[in-house]
């Protein structure tokens, strides 16, 4: 890879080396302008004085002309009040007109006081041509009072105004303004070519002198200093000059380095080479260690898709033996399962050499046994060589060479450890991370198949056990063919049959679910793991488990409001809200805790990532379905033992009514999504002391009433609330109803409105004999029509 060049020594050069005889146009030099600027200031300062200058010269003149008025005013009043106490008209007259020529008075106005009527005229009034009386010429108003005798009282004898001449004040204003203007036009030129002169000799010069230097510079001429006509001072010229030089230096001593790192650089780039060489090598190897691994990964997941395809347990041993053979060196491979007494480890196969060993029980107390110690340890992985290896215990009937690698892994499914799978090789140290990392990844897929083959042999050992229950049902029912009750017990073959078909299709259901959700697991899991990083991986881990704590099941309708609400909420974050993420939120009931997750949510391949989720937890929750339907079996082959009898002596335990209730709807959800409305109504409640195996069967009878009485198709409203001290649960149906003629005969014994084939008659004799057990009541409403309501009354603890 090439050094990028470095073009800014370079571009700086071609700049520094402009011709040194480009000169500035006379608009561009720096004077220039500064003089232009300091004319402006100056004329707008000068305008500024100028008026500033006018309105106190106006001001002055108002102040004079008053002045004037007053001086007239006292100069008069004396002769005046004589001349009109002597009636003398000439006086009168003359002082008037004497006032009139002073400047700066436009009127003369004298009115006479003429108590004993002495004269006609009592106004006598002067004006100057053109005269106006104006608002802005000052004016005086003065009473004329006469005293004839030094010690008698003064009398008013008439009224003097004497008004000024606006004319005049503008006059005067004009002459004044004028001076000032010429004045102060004169002042700010002669400073403004003081300060142009000095800066001139101060700056422009000493800077002109700088960008000349500056022009003609060049790479030739960085070792010539610059220096200015003046005596050195410490001012921004002189640092201005010191910067330059400094500049200079720099470059000068920046493009001897370059020149140097040029021949440095070329003095390398054999070597360079080289490097890219060995580092083109490297990724060559790296490239081919990675289409092995992607070589192993699509191993896996052809392993794990032809691993679905057996549902017998040695047939999965020895197909993952035979994956694993392919994939890594191994001389000895088994799988151990926990028994269903939980004590103990049995190796359902081990092969060594070609051979395969007996099974084997290996209990957990001794932890001798490496497979013993590899379930109970905590750790992922457990790895032994050869000292710990060669002193563990042999399984019996091989005869094999010492053991000196080992490594085990627990397998896990559903959340518990189920039993470990084993790799054994004659080498020492033959197992390293690859292996691990193998043997990891391996291991889940391992763990699945076993669980689902063992789901499938409880399952059908459960159908031989209901076949058995049915032969021997059938068997009873010949004997009985010769007694009055032969009606009644066929019946009852033909209800229970129909009650055991049930969980069996669930089984059959829950499998075939199993199967397909397994499928696109194994298909899309490692594309998933190799998308997230570590963090997002625990995040991934910690959605299965919380999706997997999660229980219940939701209606049609129910499933479509919460799908609506999780959009809004989704859009409320800025997130895709289509369709599809809501339902797989919903489905994986995380939909009111997705915030949780938003790593995974804002991840570029969430959809993928949420569907690989939901099809672990489809795993898991079928399996749980299977468990569940096995159970049922089992409790109705104990219903049909206990039919004539309830009392058994197990004790009764504390029991979460709401989780017990929820068992039994688990088992119908299949039969609910075919057009039944499913509502839930749950109050809080204590614990119960029950017997839920029993209560389970209440039920399981009634739902399946409520639903054959709808025909699978209507709403059906399970309510759990207190009443009292007591527990309510009701099943509302929208059915047809049961007429009244029928109503009071529903608990009795082998009474039943259904088909023959279709119900035994005894169901809720049964249920009435389970709550009545456990001190309770059961109650019946029915309207035609509208549907009808169970309600079912358990007694709560005391003091609960």
């Amino acid at each position: 890879m090439s050094a990028r060049p470095n073009r800014g020594p370079r571009w700086l050069a071609r700049r520094i080396a402009r011709p040194a005889d480009e000169r500035l146009r006379w608009p561009q030099r720096l004077a220039v302008r500064l003089a232009i600027w300091i004319l402006v200031f100056g004329l707008l300062f000068s305008l500024v004085a100028a008026g500033i200058r006018t309105w106190m010269a106006w001001h002055n003149q108002l102040r004079a002309m008053e002045a004037e008025l007053t001086l007239i005013e006292v100069a008069y009043q004396p002769t005046l009040t004589k001349a009109i106490w002597e009636i003398d008209r000439e006086s009168l007259m003359a002082h008037l007109q004497g006032a009139l020529r002073v400047d700066g008075v436009g009127a003369v106005r004298l009115q006479l006081d003429d108590p004993g009527a002495r004269s006609r005229e009592n106004v006598l009034q002067l004006e100057r041509p053109g005269w106006q009386r104006s608002t802005l010429a000052p004016h005086r108003t003065v009473a004329l009072n006469y005293q004839p005798n030094a010690q008698g009282p003064s009398t008013r004898v008439g009224v003097l105004q004497l008004l000024g001449d606006e004319r005049t004040l503008w006059s005067r204003l004009q002459g004044d303004a004028l001076d000032i203007l010429i004045t102060q036009l004169t002042q700010t030129l002669l400073l403004a070519a003081f300060l142009l002169l000095l800066f001139r000799r101060e700056v422009t010069d000493h800077v002109t002198r700088i960008a000349q230097h500056l022009v003609s510079l060049g790479p030739d001429r960085l070792h010539i200093a610059l220096k200015l006509d003046r005596a050195e001072r410490a001012d921004e010229l002189g640092q201005l000059v010191a910067g330059v030089n400094q500049l200079q230096q720099g470059l000068a001593d920046h493009l001897a380095q370059k020149e140097k790192i040029e021949q440095e650089l070329a003095s390398h780039r054999d070597h360079l080479q080289d490097l890219v060489e060995a580092r083109t090598q490297a990724l060559s190897e790296a490239n081919l260690a990675l289409a092995a691994s992607a070589k192993t990964l699509q191993q896996m997941g052809q392993m794990g898709l032809e691993l679905t395809t057996f549902l017998d347990l040695q047939a999965v041993c020895v197909k993952l033996g035979h994956f694993l053979g392919q994939m890594m060196d191994l001389d000895a491979y088994g799988v151990a399962l926990l028994v269903p007494e939980g004590d103990a480890l049995e190796y359902i196969h081990y092969a060594e050499g070609g051979e395969v060993a007996t099974p084997t029980r290996l209990p957990l107390s001794d932890t001798r046994w490496l497979t013993v110690r590899a379930f109970l340890a905590e750790d992922e992985l457990l790895l032994f060589h050869e000292t710990e290896a060669s002193a563990a215990p042999q399984l019996p009937g091989l005869e094999r060479r010492p053991i000196r690698s080992s490594l085990l892994r627990p397998l896990v499914a559903n959340g518990r450890r189920i039993g470990v799978i084993c790799i054994q090789s004659y080498r020492l140290e033959a197992f390293g991370q690859r292996e691990i990392e193998i043997l990891r990844s391996t291991a889940p897929y391992a763990a699945i198949a076993l669980a689902n083959a063992a789901a499938y042999a409880a399952a059908e050992a459960a159908r031989e056990q209901a076949a058995t229950a049915l032969k021997d049902l059938g068997q009873t029912q010949a004997h009985l063919i010769q007694s009055e009750k032969l009606a009644a017990l066929g019946q009852l073959v033909a209800g229970v049959a129909h009650e055991i078909n049930t969980p069996l299709g669930a089984v059959k259901a829950s499998g075939a679910n199993i199967v397909q959700a397994l499928q696109q697991v194994l298909t899309q899991l490692p594309l998933v793991l190799t998308w997230l990083d570590a963090p997002q991986t625990l995040l991934f881990q910690r959605l299965v488990e919380v999706a997997r704590a999660t229980s219940g099941l939701l209606s049609s309708r129910e499933e479509r409001e919460r799908i609506r609400s999780t959009r809004q909420a989704l859009e409320q974050v800025g997130l895709v809200a289509d369709q599809g993420r809501a339902a797989q939120l919903v489905h994986l009931q995380i939909h009111d805790q997705f915030e949780r997750f938003l790593p995974l949510l804002t991840h570029e391949q969430s959809t993928a990532v949420l569907a690989a989720a939901l099809d672990l937890v489809t795993l898991a929750r079928n399996a749980d379905h299977i468990n569940a339907a096995v159970e049922r079996v089992g409790k109705i082959v104990f219903a049909l033992k206990s039919y004539s009898r309830m009392e058994h002596g197990q004790a009764a335990v504390a029991t979460d009514l709401v989780a017990n209730l929820e068992t039994v709807l688990t088992i119908y959800s299949g039969q609910f999504k075919r057009g039944v409305d499913l509502r839930r109504e749950y109050g809080e409640l204590p614990p119960l002391m029950c017997w839920p195996d029993e209560l389970g069967q209440v039920w399981t009878n009634l739902i399946h009433n409520a639903l054959q009485a709808m025909a699978f198709k209507g709403r059906l409203t399970v309510r759990v609330v207190r009443d009292g001290d007591q527990a309510m649960v009701a099943f509302i149906d929208t059915g047809a109803g049961i007429a009244p003629e029928v109503l009071p005969h529903i608990f009795e014994p082998f009474f039943t409105t259904k088909p023959v084939g279709e119900g035994s008659g005894l169901g809720l004799d049964i249920v009435r004999k389970i709550v009545e057990k456990h001190g309770g009541q059961i109650a019946v409403r029915s309207q035609l029509g509208q549907g009808t309501c169970f309600e079912v009354r358990l007694p709560l603890p005391a003091g609960a």
